[in-house]
């Protein structure tokens, strides 16, 4: 008697959005034991997104509007993203990947209780008197020090597509009106959209919460310096290998990525206060961008929305997406294996 040995299907999957929610979550399901065929499907890709202009460093750069402070696993998001920044810190890839660890100074009027994420940085502490006039930081304020991971988005995503390409991925350039046009195309639909989820799944939560910021040439800094006051004017200097970044807005509810001269000027007389020598830098462009603003992530299962396809929806992490993303991708990646376990499909390296 012949016995045929049965094919096993590989599951498909498709990832909704390119950014650094979306690539990272990608990447790791190329490497997952079911083997699937993954898509990765967006209307734009790096350099063009959002996530290319971020500050991208693991600390809440806009933490006003409390995007995912009151998610219950914040904690262990960051503490994920910072080991794994860590890991590439330490690696070979830390050039390629521009990433860099950098000392930082958070000013605040007032009394303040010390932020959540202050375990997950490095030597978190509060400055005294002496430190603040020797930095000559305006009187009457506090301050608080630590050092933290900066890496430029641009560089990893750009690291990240390669890995995918390479594993065998799938790239699709195309904008989706409604999920329901691949429904039924691939088994599962991981939703990295951001902003773009609210029209894509009707998601009234999800709100803009516009950025602008200006690029320029000051290789003297090389420390990060940031200020968000009570009422939520926000001021900062991050720098990178090859430039600085001044910021910066939180907007919320502005949906403009039209750069205004009247708020860059602004933001350069707020940052000028800390640091006088920005004065003499040049300016390389101004740009604008929109955080994904929700009043919490949305990562879980949603059966309910597609009639053959199972979504799982990985957004809304205004500005917190560089402290959070990898934490995140992974806890994308267990909804995805569970669905699979319970559609059937077979884990195995075999495949």
């Amino acid at each position: 008697m012949q016995h045929t040995m049965e094919k096993v299907k590989r599951p498909r999957i498709a990832v909704i959005g390119a950014g650094i929610i979306g690539l990272p979550t990608a990447v790791m399901l190329t490497k997952i034991f079911y083997k699937p065929e993954v898509t990765l499907i967006a209307e734009e890709f790096s350099p063009h997104i959002t996530s290319d202009i971020a500050g991208a460093i693991i600390r809440p750069v806009v933490d006003n509007n409390k995007v995912g402070s009151c998610d219950s696993r914040r904690d262990e998001w960051t503490k994920v993203t910072f080991q794994h920044l860590y890991s590439l810190f330490s690696s070979p890839l830390a050039k390629t990947l521009d990433i860099s660890l950098v000392s930082a100074y958070d000013v605040y009027e007032g009394e303040r209780q010390d932020p959540w994420w202050k375990d997950y940085v490095l030597g978190f502490r509060h400055v005294g008197e002496e430190e603040m006039k020797v930095l000559q930081y305006p009187t009457g304020k506090n301050c608080w020090a630590y050092s933290t991971f900066m890496m430029i988005s641009g560089s990893y995503l750009t690291w990240q597509m390669e890995q995918f390409k390479a594993n065998g991925g799938v790239v699709v350039q195309r904008r989706l009106e409604s999920l329901e046009e691949i429904d039924g195309v691939y088994d599962i639909i991981v939703n990295c959209t951001g902003l773009g989820s609210r029209q894509l799944v009707n998601d009234p939560e999800v709100y803009p919460v516009r950025g602008q910021a200006i690029v320029v040439k000051a290789p003297w800094i090389k420390t990060i310096f940031a200020e968000e006051t009570e009422d939520g004017v926000l001021t900062y200097v991050f720098p990178r290998a090859d430039s600085v970044i001044l910021g910066g807005t939180a907007d919320v509810g502005n949906w403009s990525t039209q750069v205004d001269p009247l708020v860059s000027k602004a933001i350069m007389e707020r940052c000028f206060i800390y640091s006088p020598g920005l004065s003499t830098a040049e300016v390389v462009k101004e740009v604008a961008g929109l955080r994904p603003g929700r009043s919490t992530v949305r990562l879980e299962i949603d059966e309910t929305i597609l009639k053959k396809s199972t979504v799982i929806h990985n957004y809304g992490h205004g500005g917190l997406g560089v402290t959070f993303f990898r934490g995140c991708a992974i806890d994308a990646i267990k909804l995805v294996e569970h669905c699979l376990f319970q559609n059937g499909f077979t884990a195995s390296s075999k495949l």
